[in-house]
């Protein structure tokens, strides 16, 4: 069972439903397509430009991106360094009919975008390609406990709460026992689907949703993590930045930012810096393992990603 996520950026007017089949939509969009076992799933930023969060919630769901270019415009700088400053690697230009190929290959040529195919804007084409994509695209396999980062939640009459995420460790059986992070909070696996089916276990990388047992809808926040493993949760954060190299001011101690980790997003304040490390008070604790990234957003900047830090 293959299931890999695709992200959806620059001129995205109707890729995602020439894509596949439109499902949950909030601040992002998801769509599916399913041949036999096998399914892919699109992220959407739906509601990017006007807010930055669904595009870097994008990076997080998705294994592959998808640049979609009509043409090379200003508008393009944001989402390509932020792109770039992620460490985005795997992914394809589609380029339109009168965009410069070799203009558009010198743009990226310095970045970690550098070696992206080239595709036509043939939808059906597309789609045949994104379906060969291996599987190992996803990453390694990884058992070493169950993490599953919940991007939506909702109350179902008759069965209760219910998320969807993405099992990115492990995977997930009915009766597991797992924490919601970063709360102390616990919950049974009632019921699974994968692509619209009931399974009694999800494996690695499937999308799920999760019948739970034992917590509220409004106890969950998006970017919470279902996990049997010992993760780290914390309420302050030493970071060592990576700044944007087109920020034009100095970070200061006193400042209000947000932090983004994975699908969390929590408001912070910087009370330490020297060079480039800074200490951030958070709002409310995130979870997080050693190796994830932390994005520090002012969202009233022009380009609103001021750096990133291995975490």
């Amino acid at each position: 069972m293959k299931n890999i996520g695709i992200g959806l950026f620059g001129d995205i007017r109707d890729a995602g439903k020439n894509l596949g089949k439109a499902g949950t939509s909030t601040d992002i969009t998801l769509y599916n397509y399913k041949n036999g076992d096998d399914a892919i799933f699109i992220i959407e930023p739906t509601k990017y430009p006007e807010k930055i969060m669904p595009l870097l919630y994008t990076i997080n769901l998705m294994d592959y991106a998808l640049i979609f270019v009509d043409e090379v415009k200003a508008e393009l700088a944001e989402t390509l360094l932020i792109l770039d400053m992620c460490g985005v690697s795997k992914g394809a230009l589609v380029v339109g009919e009168y965009v410069d190929v070799n203009q558009l290959k010198a743009i990226i040529s310095n970045t970690s975008m550098k070696d992206f195919e080239i595709m036509e804007k043939d939808y059906i084409n597309i789609r045949e390609k994104l379906m060969e994509l291996p599987i190992d695209i996803a990453g390694a396999p990884n058992n070493d406990f169950v993490k599953i980062p919940i991007d939506h939640f909702f109350m179902v009459r008759s069965v209760g709460t219910v998320i969807l995420g993405r099992v990115l460790k492990g995977a997930t059986k009915i009766h597991d026992n797992l924490r919601v992070y970063p709360t102390e909070n616990k919950a049974m696996v009632k019921s699974i689907q994968v692509n619209d089916k009931n399974y009694d276990e999800a494996p690695q990388f499937s999308r799920v949703g999760l019948a739970l047992k034992g917590v509220k809808a409004e106890d969950l926040d998006r970017g919470m993590i279902l996990s049997n493993g010992d993760l780290e949760v914390s309420s302050e954060l030493t970071l060592n930045m990576k700044w944007n190299p087109y920020m034009q001011k100095e970070i200061a101690v006193g400042e209000g930012y947000q932090i983004n980790i994975g699908l969390q997003t929590v408001s912070s304040e910087v009370i330490e810096k020297e060079g480039d490390i800074i200490k951030l008070k958070l709002l409310k604790p995130v979870v997080y393992e050693k190796g994830d990234k932390a994005i520090l957003i002012d969202g009233s900047a022009k380009i609103r990603i001021i750096g990133v830090s291995e975490l």
